[in-house]
């Protein structure tokens, strides 16, 4: 009887062990992003989960950008980017990052969703999902409006 347990046992815990390799293996294959929008009736910062293929075409940094300003799911968030532009540039350079607008960018600037607020969820976005920045310069079209530091 001993014998049938301890088989069922150890039958379990080989069980057990390949299906967290398998878990494991398949968590690597993602990177998972916590994107930060505001939303335009609370006025309260919400959050958003992504999850990202990795891939080696590009920096990770660089495809976090991407995602962040195709804009958020719930549509009652603010929009970085107005629906259809893209950014100029976008790249990483010895732990830095650094991200170019177009001037339309500076259209989603009001009352409701300031300069302040845009300021503060770069800055927030950014450093949450990328660990090896260590600041980041915004610009739009070339002239530089932030300047982040990891603090």
């Amino acid at each position: 009887m001993d014998f049938i347990k301890t088989k069922i046992i150890s039958g379990i815990l080989l069980l057990g062990i390949v299906v967290s390799l398998f878990v494991i293996k398949n968590n690597y294959n993602y990177d998972r992003l916590v994107l930060f929008y505001k939303n335009s009736i609370s006025k309260k910062i919400e959050t958003e989960i992504r999850y990202l293929p990795k891939q080696n075409l590009k920096d990770s940094e660089v495809a976090f950008c991407e995602e962040l300003f195709l804009g958020p799911v719930n549509h009652q968030n603010y929009l970085f980017l107005e629906k259809g532009e893209f950014l100029n540039a976008c790249f990483v350079k010895n732990e830095v990052l650094y991200i170019d607008f177009p001037e339309s960018f500076l259209n989603v600037i009001s009352a409701d969703f300031s300069s302040d607020d845009i300021s503060f969820l770069l800055e927030k976005n950014i450093f949450t999902n990328c660990k090896s920045i260590k600041s980041a310069f915004i610009s739009v079209n070339g002239r530089k409006i932030y300047e982040f530091f990891k603090k």
